[in-house]
């Protein structure tokens, strides 16, 4: 007898002693790890469900009524899907949607930005530090449809009389103890017990179903919340202040988890596991507390799911700033112009960078593929990035609070059986009216192509002609180099041009002063193997074109 139980104990300290070796082996992994994927650009975007990342931010501009957001059309324009992808790594859910919903939501002035870059200049100078943080954030994970935002924003009503789950959860215990002073009486009411719960609890398992992940992920949020507060150096900074408060009106829910059996290992554990909430309720008392508790702390529930984001979005932007060749903190003013040194697009692996000054509203000319339309995306990027994460893709940047709106990939609605004028045209009106509540700085790709010549040109000129009285910094990129003559003195011109040679066409993609003045299409249908019939009748045509124009100039 004794050698077993000296076995036994001794099985029982190696077990013990494999945890602990495997939790820190583990431990040692994910800090190795977070230290070398730090200042990397993300791996992959397969695992980004963007249709859940994006409830935040939908509940968000349904209910803030905020007039300073990024619109959908700016957003798909700009691809800022895609940008996201590019500097999301979030370490939980609730980072990811508050990043997304940042990118959206432009703050009315620089002190939210100053803020955190205070925090960021701390994370930079303390890695141990910043390492802890991460740490505590990976282990609350990600949960996609979470449902946290919905809890945000809607009343979910705790399940009817809790007091009923609590007598009946003291049933089986009774009927245990009768058990011992009458076994036909405690057998029946064990019996009895295990029917009534069973039936009660799968019977309301139903209508706690939609939000019971909610809670698992909230509940593992403040474990990682208590972590979080408790580094000391961090204990004094403004984004844990306001952890720190919002976490107090939720930490005795700490202990009150609701359990899922799916997540134990072993077929025994899961029936262990459900049996236990089975016969005494405790998902179902734990879930009652914590929606009350949600529901009369609305504010502080919102406040703390903001700091958490607030705190993920910190680590990400600094990571994000250290994968890039070159960033700045951008420069604000009150001025109606735009100031970048080697500016790129974030999403281009090997971009050629501009510098310039845009004192004015401006038209950029150019050919097809020369660089014009990645150049104003470039801009209008990093007017987004400026003012939502302070960080930018150039050496400088300097520009105004504004709102940014775009009129770029302009496609019919075949559903709404809207031409493809008619959509370009409610997206230019869309930009006219937002200037006559916000300063703006617009973007408009080849504007009113979806009409003919003439037609287009003399309602280009008149749209442009009176967005250059408004509030607004108006870039526009297009062919037609007649807006150009036309509107010369309102509107600046720059281009973009290449070099065709026997060997090919070749283009060096930086901005230069002036208007475009010559075209390449006609060369490049003979370049590119055309019949030289064909190129000789288009050359004929273009020069008819050159020279009647002439009169169309007239006409303005």
């Amino acid at each position: 007898m004794g050698y077993a139980i000296v076995i036994i104990a001794a099985v029982i300290i190696a077990a013990t002693v494999s945890v602990i070796i495997f939790r820190i082996t583990a431990h040692k992994k994910l800090k190795t790890w977070l230290k070398s994927s730090f200042g990397k650009s993300p791996m992959s975007a397969d695992d980004s469900d963007l249709e859940s990342i994006s409830k935040y931010s939908l509940y968000m501009n349904k209910h803030s009524g905020s007039k300073l957001r990024i619109d959908d059309i700016t957003w798909n324009d700009l691809d800022m899907d895609k940008v996201f992808e590019r500097i999301n790594t979030c370490l939980t859910s609730v980072g990811e949607e508050y990043l997304y919903n940042c990118l959206h939501d432009l703050p009315p002035d620089p002190s939210t930005l100053t803020a955190r870059e205070n925090f960021l200049e701390f994370l930079d100078r303390h890695p141990e530090e910043r390492l802890s943080i991460q740490t505590f954030l990976y282990k609350a994970g990600r949960e996609n449809y979470n449902g946290l935002s919905r809890l945000i924003f809607h009343n979910e009503k705790s399940l009817p009389n809790s007091r009923v789950y609590n007598v009946l959860a003291a049933f089986p215990l009774l009927s245990a103890l009768i058990l011992f002073l009458n076994i036909p009486v405690g057998s029946i009411c064990l019996i009895a017990s295990f029917v009534i719960n069973s039936v009660v609890y799968y019977g309301t398992q139903m209508k706690m179903h939609v939000d019971l992940p909610a809670i698992k992920y909230f509940a593992s949020l403040l474990h990682c919340c208590e972590k979080l507060c408790k580094i000391e150096r961090l204990k004094p900074l403004p984004p844990l202040v306001h952890l720190r408060e919002n976490y107090n009106v939720f930490k005795a829910l700490k202990s009150k988890t609701p359990m899922n059996s799916a997540e134990y290992g072993s077929d025994f554990t899961r029936f262990a596991a459900e049996l236990s909430n089975m016969l005494f309720f405790q998902n179902i008392r734990h879930y009652n507390k914590y929606i009350d508790r949600i529901n009369t702390h609305k504010q502080e529930f919102h406040a703390l799911y903001k700091s958490v984001g607030e705190i993920d979005l910190s680590v990400c932007v600094l990571s994000f700033r250290k994968s890039l060749p070159v960033f700045s903190i951008p420069d604000f003013h009150e001025h109606n112009k735009l100031a970048f040194e080697d500016i790129s697009h974030v999403l281009l692996s090997s971009p050629v960078p501009n510098t310039g000054t845009l004192k004015n509203d401006s038209i950029i000319t150019g050919s097809n593929a020369s660089g014009k339309s990645t150049f104003i995306k470039a801009l209008a990027v990093n007017g987004i990035l400026a003012q939502t994460l302070y960080t930018c893709t150039a050496k400088r940047f300097a520009t105004r609070f504004s709102l940014i709106m775009t009129s770029m990939a302009v496609r019919d609605n075949v559903f709404d059986g809207n031409s493809y004028f008619i959509v370009e045209i409610n997206s230019l009106k869309r930009i006219l009216d937002a200037m006559q509540h916000s300063a703006c700085t617009c973007y408009i790709d080849e504007i009113l192509r979806g009409t003919n010549t003439i037609e287009r040109i003399a309602a280009s000129a008149s749209v442009l002609e009176y967005i250059h009285k408004q509030d607004c910094l108006c870039l526009v990129a297009s062919h037609d180099i007649e807006l150009t003559r036309i509107l010369a003195k309102d509107y600046d011109n720059y281009h973009f041009s290449e070099h065709i040679t026997d060997n090919g066409i070749l283009f060096d993609y930086k901005l230069k002063e002036g208007a475009a003045t010559t075209r390449n299409a006609v060369k490049l249908l003979g370049h590119m193997g055309f019949d030289p019939e064909i190129v000789k009748k288009a050359e004929a045509l273009t020069a008819r074109y050159e020279e009647s124009k002439t009169w169309v100039l007239s006409l303005f």
